[in-house]
């Protein structure tokens, strides 16, 4: 049962009176009867926009519409904000766009259901009494830990939607559930409908399955499914390419996957390490060896992420990653050499790169339990220090080296400042006012 604040049930009791039973409905159900945390309360009722509108402000609640053509009104109720929707039917033409031609309010959840996606997002819990309804058999799903869709015939459902296939993905990994024999074999046979999905929607999907629980298992999910070419189709010239076996175990895209995994829950991150190697095929293609992959990469990877709609820092961020996962493979590099690369990747990205390293290693299958120790002892020391990484937190500015040098602005200053970084990334002791000012003048 729901745990729902005092306000939101004494709302729903006024509702009950007055002959409309209020019901939370979707995730939160599902997840309280998992003995999951529940974040966000979607509620539903027979009461179209206008009709609850009038009733929330004789109660004193705040409401606002949000979709009236799907009867999607906004509650504020004691701070807290929550989503209704009227129960309703829809119907849609071909392709899995998720435009529904025509949309019916109906008054019952029993109608309502067969509209959701799976039956365990198709659970009701009446807010006044806690009773739950359960129309498409959700709760022996639940207790069987079976993901499938509320309709007979699973195409139905995923043909009206598209992204219900990453959704059947991202609930199967976060929630460790098998997904129902019927139901996947709909997926595969439809996962072509992705291509009439929007990229911003497909990218929200993604981003939620990359952040999620039990990653490699959903990435293997999407690549099974045959929805690898309708979402990230770059990553299908990796699917079986060999590697060396004295350094992976793994062909190039399971090697991504395992990379993927072990990396932390944050999605810039994950993204690096999904596609870290994606230059690997191309590299070969045109080279004849791997050399430059990091280089081919970097651009395949822009291409994949602007696709996607991506913010431009994240792309930058994550592209930026890839160009450098190369550097110092073999761990040789002198401590000043890694000093100064440090400065020069920032330090955002020298995190970001310590993380991969040890990710890219890891997913090679042999060292799983490898840690960049000397990198990680290395910045450390650097922060400990208060090692500038930018030319920002010199102790001097560009206005103090040209009065200094009597230079005007230009260039020059750039690499006279640029300088005076890589210097106090090897002697941080070295960044005050007075030991660099006399310090620029080895950089005229």
């Amino acid at each position: 049962m729901l745990k729902l604040p005092i306000a939101l049930r004494a709302f729903a009791e006024a509702l009950e009176k007055e002959g409309a039973t209020l019901y939370a409905v979707g995730g939160c159900v599902r997840d309280a009867l998992l003995g999951r945390d529940v974040h966000d309360v979607d509620l539903c009722s027979r009461l179209k926009p206008d009709e609850l509108i009038e009733r929330a402000e004789r109660h004193g609640v705040a409401a606002r519409i949000v979709q009236k053509t799907l009867g999607t009104v906004l509650l504020s109720i004691d701070g807290t904000d929550y989503e209704h929707t009227t129960f309703r039917t829809e119907s849609y033409g071909a392709g899995g766009a998720h435009r529904p031609d025509a949309v019916r309010f109906s008054d019952t959840p029993e109608v309502d259901a067969f509209r959701r996606d799976f039956s365990i997002n198709a659970l009701y819990e009446s807010v006044s009494r806690g009773t739950i309804l359960d129309p498409t058999g959700g709760l022996p799903d639940l207790e069987a830990r079976v993901l499938r869709t509320t309709t007979k015939d699973p195409a139905v459902i995923l043909k009206d939607d598209g992204l219900r296939i990453l959704r059947l993905v991202r609930f199967a990994a976060a929630l460790r559930f098998s997904i129902d024999p019927d139901t996947w074999e709909a997926a595969k046979a439809n996962a072509s409908l992705l291509d009439d999905v929007a990229w911003e929607r497909k990218r929200e999907e993604l981003s939620r399955i990359l952040t999620g629980e039990n990653v490699f298992y959903a990435l293997t999910l999407l690549r099974d499914a045959g929805a690898l070419p309708h979402l990230l189709p770059e990553l299908c010239g990796c699917d079986g390419m060999e590697q060396r076996k004295d350094y992976h175990k793994y062909d190039v895209l399971t090697h991504l996957f395992r990379t993927c995994e072990n990396t932390p829950d944050e999605l810039g991150i994950r993204l690096a390490g999904l596609l870290h190697d994606v230059g690997k095929p191309e590299a070969l293609r045109r080279d004849g060896k791997l050399y430059a992959h990091d280089v081919y990469g970097e651009r395949i990877a822009r291409t994949m992420l602007e696709r996607l709609r991506y913010p431009n820092e994240l792309i930058d961020f994550v592209c930026g990653v890839i160009r450098i996962h190369m550097f110092d493979l073999n761990d040789a590099a002198s401590e000043a050499t890694v000093r100064r690369r440090f400065v020069e990747f920032g330090d955002r990205k020298t995190s970001a790169l310590i993380r991969i390293r040890e990710a890219d290693i890891r997913g090679s299958g042999y060292r799983t339990d490898y840690v960049a120790e000397r990198w990680r002892a290395i910045f450390a020391k650097m922060r400990s220090e208060r090692v500038p990484f930018r030319e920002d937190d010199l102790a001097v500015t560009g206005k103090d080296i040209m009065r200094e040098l009597g230079i005007p602005e230009g260039e020059r200053v750039g690499r006279i400042k640029h300088a005076l970084l890589l210097r106090c990334a090897v002697h941080p002791e070295e960044n005050d006012r007075k030991t660099l000012l006399k310090r620029m003048h080895d950089y005229v």
